[in-house]
């Protein structure tokens, strides 16, 4: 295994799949890995290609969400595969954007024919292995469950960004950053804004796609500009809370989300709907704030618990902080991928 080729493969950009994290983490730890990506109008003459140069010894990690690469590396490079999935294609499509009919079904083949040809699955929570299992006809054991992490290298608070205003000028702001989507909830935090219009606290809200319809409180300032990630870590890294997924939905009972990652790699405060993916990993009222999902009163009586107790406040993100060093650093998910590709193999 020491002088194995490891291929990561692609049809994404640089940074768009969470299989970055771990390529960018093993490159750390060995210097036999390469990404590849592929062009999706020419597949067959670039996979032929990578054919003359590379062993069939060589192991190749298909990265999501490329996962229908896989029957093609399969069946013209090696059968040494793994697949990180993460998530199916499927809850993207039906489950979180309730897109049905056609689409649904290719994502549903796609996702299981896939993982036929995978000889192991990393995934995202425990939760997804459970669902893999029922949904796809996937024995357990073919399923390992790697966190999604951080790309440390890259999380560093970019200074030079200009803040939004703190319109109160204190230490309470809440911060929402994230796509807007069903499992986001912010029809929730705009209701919650409303409830607490007359406390002196600030909400930020960074949500590219955000409709503009969607009405805040007055003491709310809306950002829809999409950011790099080190600008990103600058706006989590001043903000007092940071909030998770409010919404009731489904797909929370399984996956966990990046900017939960996020708000544990820089220790902060980290409030978020009660749901069982999140609660995988961080412990309620230990390392993280819950509320009811769906429930916008809920969501302001926590916020106001959490500004009462500014010691409670701050232990939660340092705990939080703990735990991702402890079980999802990038180092540590580059070595579990790592030993699981030697588990597969050798």
């Amino acid at each position: 295994m020491q002088n194995t080729q490891i291929t990561f493969i692609t049809i994404g950009p640089e940074g768009y799949s969470r299989s970055w994290n771990y390529f960018k983490g093993i490159q750390d730890l060995t210097s036999n890995v390469q990404v590849i990506h592929l062009n999706p109008k020419n597949l067959l003459g670039q996979i032929l290609k990578i054919r003359k140069t590379h062993s069939k010894q060589s192991i190749y990690i298909i990265m999501s969400p490329s996962q229908y690469l896989t029957p093609l590396v399969w069946g013209l490079l090696s059968k040494r595969i793994i697949l990180d999935a993460g998530w199916s294609l499927y809850e993207g499509t039906k489950i979180s954007r309730g897109i049905r009919g056609i689409q649904s079904i290719k994502s549903y083949l796609i996702d299981f024919i896939a993982s036929q040809f995978a000889q192991r699955i990393i995934l995202e929570s425990t939760a997804q292995i459970d669902f893999y299992h029922k949904k796809f006809k996937i024995k357990k054991i073919k399923c390992v469950s790697i966190y999604t992490g951080v790309n440390e290298k890259n999380f560093s608070p970019n200074t030079d960004f200009q803040l939004p205003t703190n319109i109160f000028n204190n230490s309470k702001i809440v911060l929402f950053r994230g796509k807007y989507n069903h499992e986001g909830g912010l029809e929730v935090l705009a209701e919650t804004t409303k409830v607490l219009e007359s406390q002196s606290i600030t909400f930020w809200v960074f949500a590219p796609g955000m409709p503009k319809e969607l009405e805040f409180s007055k003491n709310t300032l809306i950002d829809r500009n999409y950011y790099p990630p080190s600008t990103v870590a600058r706006i989590q890294s001043e903000s007092t809370i940071t909030l998770g997924q409010l919404a009731k939905h489904e797909r929370l009972a399984r996956t966990i989300p990046h900017k939960a990652f996020e708000a544990a790699f820089l220790g902060k405060t980290y409030l978020t709907g009660r749901n069982q993916g999140i609660l995988e990993i961080f412990e309620e009222d230990k390392e993280i704030s819950c509320f009811n999902p769906g429930d916008p009163i809920d969501l302001a009586k926590k916020i106001l618990e959490l500004f009462t107790e500014p010691e409670s406040l701050k232990n939660l993100g340092l705990n939080m902080q703990v735990k991702y060093n402890k079980v999802a650093s990038q180092t540590h998910l580059s070595e579990k991928l790592l030993n699981t590709i030697k588990e597969t193999f050798e």
